[in-house]
């Protein structure tokens, strides 16, 4: 690391589902990775809160300090710690990509977005992502066309 270069500021985000759960596993490998790249390290921590819900307090703080510039890498344990759903994964990585803010998981070989491979497998995971959100879209309209054809009415109720 360069002496001139201050250690670039790292948002390490955790998460267990229950209050009886242990995060130690988690922070641990976090502290580890921050340590070994020369990171500046902040915990987030979240304890009883749900990867399906899309907002959440330490999550949300995370993001914040993340657009105002006051961190430029967020690394996870695992992509599922930050999310269930990969729309919401998707939308969390495109924001941190156009805030200018690295992402790594340590446990999901190839996902950080500080190496040009990285890069590579999140554009290709949000190209399949793009293709299955199309593929739905086309089923849908395929039901709604089979509908109006045998007479059923299609889309919300008139109001009265």
């Amino acid at each position: 690391m360069n002496a001139d270069r201050p250690a670039l500021r790292a948002g390490l985000y955790a998460r267990v589902s229950t209050a009886d759960q242990s995060a130690d596993l988690q922070t641990d490998a976090l502290q580890l990775l921050a340590a070994a790249r020369g990171w500046d390290a902040e915990v987030y921590l979240e304890v009883g809160w749900s990867g399906s819900r899309t907002s959440r307090p330490s999550l949300d703080r995370l993001l914040a300090d993340a657009q105002a510039g006051r961190i430029g890498v967020v690394a996870v344990w695992r992509l599922d710690r930050l999310g269930r759903s990969l729309p919401h994964l998707l939308h969390t990585l495109d924001s941190l990509t156009a805030w200018g803010v690295g992402f790594v998981s340590v446990s999901d070989a190839g996902i950080d977005s500080t190496t040009a491979i990285g890069r590579l497998l999140i554009a290709v995971l949000g190209a399949v992502a793009e293709f299955e959100k199309n593929l739905i879209a086309e089923r849908v309209r395929a039901g709604m066309a089979a509908a109006k054809a045998r007479g059923r009415p299609v889309g919300r109720p008139r109001r009265l």
